[in-house]
């Protein structure tokens, strides 16, 4: 898996993507109930948090679903960019409120550009994989997504408790912003 991404750069970007953003801007999923009591005043016992956890979840299903149905047709590549763009500006706005009512359509706008994110990252991902390198590189992928999750959790912690939750979720949109700078993945030129 190692040597098909070195060989390979749309696979490399696609791995180092998703590493660095599930490291650096995804932090908000681990500490959504520090996010939902600090900054939206919204107990994570209450139905309150509980709506808004599927409020998120329900973005998350619809930006998933939308890259094989309503965007099958349209670059991946485009999709990963300007979904890493859309993801940085929703999640700024969700750090930056104060008051529970606009966090609900707000964080169903955060879940759906950062599964449409994903979804269109692991296309391209696979897309480039022949089908015997398929498994070793798809590990490394399941490493980068869930493995870096909670190692930005831990990062993220100390950060939060030094600042706040709105320092920690707009680094990350800072992150999501470079992401999307970095991650050009359309067909590489030949070399001549």
């Amino acid at each position: 898996g190692f040597l098909v991404a070195r060989n390979n750069l749309v696979v490399r970007r696609c791995l180092i993507t998703m590493f660095t953003f599930s490291l650096l801007s995804l932090a908000f999923v681990g500490q959504f109930p520090v996010v939902a009591e600090r900054s939206l005043g919204i107990d994570e016992r209450s139905t309150a948090y509980g709506l808004l956890y599927a409020c998120f979840g329900i973005g998350a299903v619809t930006g998933a679903l939308s890259i094989g149905t309503v965007f099958s047709r349209r670059s991946k590549p485009r999709i990963v960019r300007a979904a890493l763009v859309a993801y940085a500006l929703s999640l700024v706005v969700f750090a930056l409120l104060r008051s529970p009512a606009p966090a609900y359509p707000v964080v169903v706008v955060v879940g759906l550009t950062y599964f449409a994110f994903i979804t269109s990252l692991s296309t391209v991902l696979q897309s480039q994989l022949a089908d015997h390198e398929r498994g070793r590189v798809m590990a490394l992928w399941i490493m980068a997504f869930g493995g870096s999750v909670p190692l930005g959790n831990l990062l993220a912690g100390p950060i939060i408790d030094a600042t706040s939750t709105t320092v920690v979720l707009l680094a990350g949109a800072v992150w999501a912003l470079v992401l999307a700078v970095y991650a050009r993945l359309g067909p590489v030129a030949e070399p001549h």
